[in-house]
């Protein structure tokens, strides 16, 4: 089976009816190794194809199960859970040893699964048991800011809790509106081969940095590798936000071909992207087009010289 926790971590659960076998940690590890470069696309059509749903909605059940408006988080890592009805002494051994060398991240988790049958009614039953972690530990174990108290017991908090948290406040706060706003008036009238057809559906972040993406469905461009990013950060005084427009990307082939741009008069530079400051104000309408124009001067900017490198990068590999 395959599985996405709530952290965005793609799981692989290897079942077992009745023996795990000595071997079957590694075949679990092969198929986590070849999950490793699973794309968000990829997920979302295996999703779309399990559910029975269209592209669309998968993606908004991947979101809204991941507590956040973007797929930054998911497939950052993988795990596995074995779960058979006996466990051999060697995949035991295998899985301590490999959770180990990786400090709190607990790689494989095994669980013993014994079933029972009610006499009186004839009713089957499974008895979930985990052997690997030690269960009962992770209530020890709590990380800085991210405990609460209840009386005198320490409890440790959850990031899905956190993310869902964050996931209620952000599409129901007014940031979220005037991003929608500013992405739409920034695209709107553009041609269609440089016209975005991928934006945020609301304002991702914490309350001390709220973003919101604009990008494209075909290659080289991705919502977490290569997108436009507008970031807005609360400032001294009610109601005050400083914003600035940025291009992400994950290619370096393209630093070259980005140097001597010209985009903002205050503008910064590396190898991950441009970044323009746009000052401070209010989330009114005119605070809003200032920030509109910039990003459409990015996209108009920028989109020509990323398309023309992937076509590049195509003519190169048909032998142009």
């Amino acid at each position: 089976l395959l599985a996405v926790d709530s952290a965005g971590r793609l799981v692989v659960i290897e079942l077992k009816r009745d023996d795990s076998g000595t071997d079957v940690h590694w075949q679990a590890i092969k198929y986590a190794s070849y999950l490793q470069r699973a794309s968000t696309s990829d997920i979302i059509k295996l999703t779309a194809d399990r559910r029975g749903c269209s592209l669309e909605e998968a993606e908004l059940l991947l979101l809204q199960h991941l507590g956040t408006d973007d797929f930054n988080v998911l497939n950052n890592d993988q795990r596995i859970i074995l779960a058979s009805h006996r466990f051999a002494p060697e995949v035991m051994s295998a899985a301590l040893w490999l959770n180990r060398k990786a400090p709190g991240e607990d790689l494989i988790t095994c669980v013993a699964l014994t079933p029972y049958r009610d006499a009186m009614t004839g009713a089957l039953y499974v008895q979930a048991s985990t052997l690997i972690p030690v269960p009962g530990i992770d209530d020890y174990l709590i990380t800085i800011g991210e405990s609460s108290q209840q009386g005198n017991v320490a409890v440790p908090g959850t990031l899905g809790a956190k993310l869902q948290a964050s996931f209620s406040r952000n599409i129901n706060d007014e940031v979220t509106p005037f991003l929608r706003r500013v992405g739409a008036v920034a695209i709107s009238g553009l041609a269609d081969e440089i016209r975005p057809d991928r934006t945020s559906r609301w304002g991702a972040g914490s309350p001390d940095l709220r973003y919101y993406r604009i990008w494209y469905a075909r290659p080289p461009w991705s919502n977490s590798g290569m997108s436009y990013r507008i970031n807005l950060c609360p400032e001294d005084g009610i109601g005050s936000w400083r914003a600035d427009v940025a291009f992400k990307h994950n290619r370096p082939d393209l630093v070259g071909n980005l140097m001597g741009i010209k985009l903002h008069d205050d503008q910064a530079m590396d190898q991950q992207g441009i970044t323009a400051t746009l000052g401070t104000g209010t989330l009114d309408d005119e605070f809003g087009d200032r920030i509109a124009e910039v990003v459409r001067f990015f996209i108009e900017t920028i989109t020509p010289i990323v398309n023309d490198l992937d076509n590049e990068d195509v003519a190169v590999s048909d032998g142009l």
